[in-house]
């Protein structure tokens, strides 16, 4: 996917996640579930620093 920021243009990563349905309870008759990740990638955050800390 081609995203632009301020006028710059790159390249995001396509990420897969693997997600499954967990029913936390019932809210006026109607189920009510959220989604919640499998495994989750850590790729995204190597290399990035925030205020000169390399976020871990």
């Amino acid at each position: 996917m081609s995203l632009n920021y301020r006028g710059v243009s790159y390249n995001a990563p396509e990420v897969r996640v693997s997600v499954e349905e967990e029913v936390i309870g019932r809210y006026r008759g109607a189920m009510v579930c959220r989604h919640v990740a499998k495994q989750v990638p850590a790729s995204h955050v190597e290399g990035l620093k925030y205020r000169g800390a390399v976020v871990r």
